[in-house]
């Protein structure tokens, strides 16, 4: 594993993520062993891009590398992730949350690609390693063993993947990973976007939607009335569901 050389460090311990991630002042430094410097350079790459864009979002600080693996050093975004957003301003939230993803989703010229023929790849290697984390899984999923969760997604994705309106996705689009004003409630930044690239906008809005449910136990309506799509397809929410739990492992 990368260490941080200085002091003032402090661990970050919200979040997924294997890599270590610390603050110090303003910035942040998400630090991963030899094994996982590929994955934090796509990341690094992706940042670089998307704070590129009109969009807010966390700037690249700095790019440490060494034999004992790597460092991405970002700038904090202003604001308080999603999940410490006080239940008064929850319907605000989404309503900003929506129109982010939509801006998102309107962006061109995106370098990055998210097939979904390697998102199922992912989860076909998660299941045979049986490194799916229950606690990602509904009770009803639970009922099931992942490799006939996965047989689902399979039989399912001739028929998404006709249906995919493609755009540019964050990949990774939970309440820990958008920053608000408390005052305005607007997104002040989009973060962890290591996933962000070409996929089916469904994906985002899938993982946004539950979140909203599981999070905040909302009712995502406003989230996609403000989005656009006041009436989404539920298959197609149903299917990016069951197989982004899949994909972490």
């Amino acid at each position: 594993m990368f260490r941080l050389r200085g002091d003032g460090w402090e661990p970050v311990t919200v979040g997924e993520s294997d890599t270590l991630v610390y603050r110090r002042g303003d910035v942040f430094a998400k630090c991963c062993a030899v094994s996982g410097v590929g994955e934090l350079r796509d990341e690094r790459d992706r940042a670089e891009w998307l704070a590129g864009t009109n969009l807010p979002a966390a700037t690249v600080a700095d790019w440490l590398e060494s034999a004992d693996g790597a460092c991405l050093v970002t700038t904090a975004v202003p604001g308080i992730a999603g999940t410490e957003l006080p239940e008064s301003l929850q319907l605000k939230a989404m309503e900003s949350l929506g129109r982010i993803l939509r801006e998102l989703h309107s962006v061109r010229g995106c370098p990055f690609e998210r097939p979904l023929a390697s998102v199922i790849a992912t989860a076909e290697d998660v299941v045979r390693r049986d490194a799916v984390n229950p606690a990602f899984l509904t009770d009803e999923w639970r009922l099931l063993k992942p490799s006939e969760l996965l047989d689902r997604v399979i039989a399912e994705r001739p028929s998404i993947e006709a249906g995919a309106e493609l755009a540019v996705c964050h990949g990774d689009a939970c309440l820990p990973n958008v920053f608000f004003d408390p005052g305005t409630v607007e997104v002040t930044g989009l973060i962890d976007v290591g996933r962000l690239g070409i996929a089916d906008r469904y994906s985002d809005l899938a993982l946004t939607a539950i979140q909203l449910h599981d999070e905040w136990s909302a009712d995502p309506g406003p989230f996609f009335a403000a989005y656009g799509v006041p009436n989404p397809d539920q298959r197609r929410l149903e299917f990016y569901r069951l197989l982004d739990p899949l994909t972490w492992g």
